[in-house]
């Protein structure tokens, strides 16, 4: 299953966990020292090659943390270099934002005045695409150009080349007014910063050297790997630990080509606090420009209206990075890997903010091969849909292959529930009255898709794309009512109104879930699943929500006598 990371990034927790009430002026936290570590310490725990380093700023006191390994004979320090994927994003906008500050440019400049006479960028009706457009995403154009075609899907964007960028703009019909609606667009931020390059008369990757890289004296960072750099890349890893190959890019470079270092990055971050030779245009480019559910959005940096944050993250195929800065500009936090993980923004928010819980890294749980054998076989969805799900097993482990794509690892989170490493989405497998496993459900972004298996009669609620229903008794479902406590700030409230069970977290509203089985429910409104568990006296004691690849775990109030 290829993962395209930079594709996307702009899905900013749909139910992420927010503390209310959150502190808008961090203070250093005991939080930050051997527990913040020790947490560091597991998510590299069991993954080989795999480490995670983190910068933080608080206040003018520098900590850096680090954990695992750089995947290579050189050890993880702070010049360590990783791909940093969509946070590239974030200095194409510091470099439009330096072009705006000193008059080389306009954000309402359209873009067709800095792309050649023979390119026509494109518009509808009157409107046409401004910098400004493209840089808080509103531009139009879609998320990749339809002519990008890789002849290596490991390294998707190498061969898309400015040529080929400008023949699609000169074919591609706008289907809303620039301006109208959000579309995160990789295509959109890699034009910005090729149009910046031509009011220039330069490359991007000189346009960045002396706008950003040179005055911040950020002398490791770059986007095309030298020789006497090479031996500083870390190897990067994707989420079942298979090394991945390193991205390269050419017109799209904009959007995500950097690679930096924690050293480097930490140079940026005091940029992003307000401090230095840029700070006017990284703070610029912070400003909030345009409302979306849950965030502002500036220049390419977003703001979340929960936490009041200023935050962007990256991923490549076996690469992770989050920059993340407190309102006031007090505290900072830079948070590279890699790879192992689906997000490290946990961590970030975590750092600037520790009232914002971290997320636990999702652990399988132990099947039985016999159990696991049972999921072997073929599936076919339907609905109009030609895809197969082919099942297999290698050793001990389930591999998922759909129709087109590779065989991809699955792990069990309990019985019948599996989940996805390598992108955000998880397998439930259902059973007939016989207890044999009929059909499974492949939950991706925010959608369920019903698959039956081959010679079995497909399960009596297929027809709408989610897990079959189950009916818990009321005794049952009252078991769960509660509140649930995962780390400082973040709670969950279990309700139940007649026989519908809730859930809401802390600062957000309270949403149904649905039982596909006793213990395991499953939200409609996103992909995301709450297990219940218990003791040994069949208590329920513990929730976990599963989401993005990773478990919160929250334990229920004891009531008081």
């Amino acid at each position: 299953m290829k993962r395209w990371c930079l594709l996307c990034l702009w899905v900013m927790f749909a139910l992420a966990p927010v503390a209310a009430g959150a502190s808008p002026t961090p203070q250093p936290s005991p939080l930050l020292g051997k527990d913040f570590q020790a947490a560091l310490d597991q998510r590299v725990a069991g993954q080989p090659g795999v480490g995670i380093i983190v910068g933080i700023i608080n206040h003018g006191v520098v900590t850096v943390y680090k954990a695992g390994s750089s995947g290579t004979s050189r050890p993880l320090d702070e010049h360590t270099l990783f791909e940093i994927g969509s946070v590239t994003k974030t200095f194409t906008a510091t470099i439009l934002a330096s072009m705006v500050l000193d008059g080389s440019v306009s954000l309402d400049d359209p873009v067709s005045k800095y792309l050649p006479a023979a390119v026509t960028a494109p518009s509808r009706g009157s409107k046409q695409i401004t910098l400004l457009n493209l840089a808080t995403q509103h531009s139009g154009l879609p998320r990749l150009p339809s002519n990008l075609k890789p002849a290596d899907q490991d390294n998707p964007y190498a061969d898309y080349t400015l040529a080929d960028l400008y023949a699609f703009l000169n074919s591609y019909k706008l289907t809303r007014d620039p301006g109208q609606s959000f579309e995160y667009s990789n295509l959109g931020i890699g034009l910005l910063g090729d149009a910046l390059a031509n009011r220039a008369g330069t490359s991007y990757a000189t346009l960045l050297r002396d706008r950003v890289l040179a005055p911040l004296h950020m002398d490791d960072t770059t986007v095309v790997t030298t020789p006497q750099l090479r031996p500083y890349v870390a190897q990067g890893h994707d989420a079942d630990g298979n090394n991945a190959e390193p991205w390269t890019f050419q017109a799209i470079a904009p959007a995500g080509a950097i690679r930096s270092s924690l050293a480097d990055m930490m140079k940026y971050l005091r940029c992003n606090l307000g401090q230095g030779t840029l700070a006017d245009a990284c703070l610029f480019a912070q400003q909030p420009r345009d409302t979306l559910p849950g965030n502002h959005i500036g220049l390419v940096w977003w703001t979340s209206d929960a936490t009041g944050i200023i935050h962007h993250g990256g991923d490549t195929a076996g690469y992770h990075a989050w920059v993340a800065v407190s309102p006031d500009r007090s505290s900072g936090a830079v948070v590279l890997t890699n790879g192992g993980f689906s997000t490290v923004a946990d961590v970030a928010m975590h750092a600037v903010d520790p009232a914002l819980a971290m997320a636990q890294p999702q652990q399988p749980a132990h099947l039985d091969v016999a159990v696991l054998k049972q999921y072997v076989g073929t599936y076919k969805a339907w609905q109009g849909q030609d895809l197969t799900f082919t099942v297999r097993l290698a050793g001990s482990t389930v591999q998922v292959q759909l129709t087109g794509q590779d065989f991809a690892n699955i792990y069990p989170s309990s019985k019948d529930h599996f989940y996805y490493r390598v992108v955000d989405a998880q397998i439930d497998f259902t059973r007939d009255a016989d207890g044999k496993i009929n059909a499974l459900v492949l939950h991706q972004n925010g959608t369920n898709l019903v698959a039956a298996r081959a010679g079995m009669k497909p399960p009596p609620e297929a027809s709408a794309s989610f897990p079959p229903t189950v009916s818990l008794d009321l005794p049952t479902l009252a078991s769960y009512v509660g509140t649930y406590t995962a780390g400082e700030g973040l709670q969950f409230s279990v309700t139940l109104s007649g026989a519908q069970l809730a859930v809401q977290l802390t600062g957000q509203p309270s949403e149904p879930v649905f039982a596909s089985a006793k213990d395991h429910f499953y939200y409609k409104i996103v992909n995301a699943q709450i297990d219940f568990e218990r003791d040994a006296s069949g208590a329920v004691q513990d929730l976990i929500l599963h989401q993005n690849g990773q478990d919160i775990k929250a334990a229920k109030a004891t009531s008081s006598s």
